[in-house]
């Protein structure tokens, strides 16, 4: 499989060569009591751990919604271990709203592999992005549990690149990974934004053994980006 940019052990001599992305998951637990369904967005980048953490505490507020509308708001970091279901990132925020729907603010961290500046004063990537990521679902126990993993596996400055490289992730002419190897494996067309798994899901396959792997392309998102979004889904 195409090597992944996740940077799980991170050394003080290496953060100004990391990146660190605020990733922002929604599931509704009434609509989909296993949590299967999960959106992703990626609520912006940053070059310093100290900023993406003072952003990742903000994103809720930022994107439109007030400390009460939750009825449940966790920020305490051994109280945030038990509801960590993302294995290779940091959770920093979570929260879940007076109609189920639970929210996880995470931090992933990855290299800066195309040396990725800002003048921004909050230490943002004001450049826009387009993030490949992989999610992995195995089931533990039937439909009662499941171990998830997100992970960043590239991140691009088009579209089109982020595509390309999202069809290459699952497969490795090295290792004789094919799309055969898998027990089902759907991809989206040239002109499809999706293979039917799920919004910005280009890529969907189901391993020998049961395992889910989902390849997403996103784009990065301005915290009005989200509020706006957000906003017409309370509306709706």
């Amino acid at each position: 499989m195409a090597s992944s940019t996740q940077n799980t052990s991170v050394s003080k001599a290496n953060l100004e060569e990391n990146l660190y992305h605020i990733v922002l998951t929604t599931s509704h637990i009434q609509k989909d009591p296993n949590s299967v369904i999960e959106k992703i967005r990626i609520a912006g980048t940053y070059r310093t751990l100290e900023a993406a953490k003072a952003a990742a505490h903000s994103c809720l507020f930022d994107a439109g919604y007030e400390r009460e509308w939750f009825s449940q708001y966790e920020v305490d970091p051994a109280a945030l271990e038990s509801y960590r279901i993302h294995q290779r990132m940091g959770l920093v925020v979570f929260a879940v709203a007076s109609d189920g729907t639970t929210f996880r603010i995470s931090i992933s961290t990855t290299p800066n592999i195309g040396h990725l500046t800002t003048d921004n004063e909050d230490g943002r990537i004001a450049t826009d992005l387009y993030y490949v990521v992989q999610t992995n679902v195995k089931y533990a126990n039937g439909d009662e549990g499941q171990d998830r993993d997100v992970n960043i596996e590239g991140i691009f400055m088009t579209d089109d690149k982020a595509r390309a490289f999202a069809h290459s992730v699952l497969l490795s002419k090295e290792d004789g990974i094919t799309k055969d190897s898998f027990a089902e494996y759907d991809e989206a067309g040239d002109n499809e934004g999706d293979c039917g798994f799920g919004e910005n899901t280009v890529i969907h396959a189901v391993g020998i053994n049961g395992e889910n792997y989902l390849i997403s392309v996103i784009k990065g998102q301005t915290s009005e980006s989200i509020k706006l979004a957000e906003a017409a889904v309370r509306i709706s």
